[in-house]
């Protein structure tokens, strides 16, 4: 009984460590698909063009999409932009779209900041997104601990 006991705490040990580690990869591998970024370029000239511009310039009050954009998300992961889209997003009706036309506006946002497409589409799921590390330069699969 002793042995049994012993190694089911074992076991659940193992599994608390494997879930404070949290695989993550670098946005540089690809974390949409072309499709996923054409469906974002739609919803996002029906959604976004009119404050950020139909080439996501942004205006002299609303902030650009591209070039600058990058530095101010690096270090986070996908999440947080998706979250960030989700909740503040279109101006006027912020929380308006669904999961997966902000990931798909995400997805054409990568896009446009010159970042590769993949064979798997972003997800929909926070816990999906935050597998994603938002790396303004190039970088290797990495762990993150947590």
């Amino acid at each position: 009984m002793r042995k049994i006991i012993l190694g089911l705490g074992l076991m659940l040990m193992a599994q608390g460590a494997e879930a404070r580690s949290v695989h993550t990869q670098s946005i540089w591998g690809g974390a949409y698909t072309e499709d996923q970024a054409a469906r974002g370029a739609t919803a996002y000239q029906q959604n976004c063009a009119r404050c950020h511009g139909a080439n996501l310039a942004g205006t002299f009050e609303i902030p650009p999409l591209v070039g600058r954009f990058v530095p101010y998300w690096s270090g986070s992961t996908l999440d947080v932009l998706v979250d960030y889209i989700s909740r503040a997003m279109p101006l006027g009706r912020p929380g308006s779209l669904s999961p997966a036309t902000n990931a798909d506006i995400t997805a054409f946002i990568l896009k446009r900041n010159g970042f590769p497409a993949g064979q798997k589409e972003l997800g929909m799921s926070a816990d999906e997104q935050k597998t994603i590390s938002f790396d303004a330069t190039p970088n290797k699969k990495r762990v993150k601990a947590h």
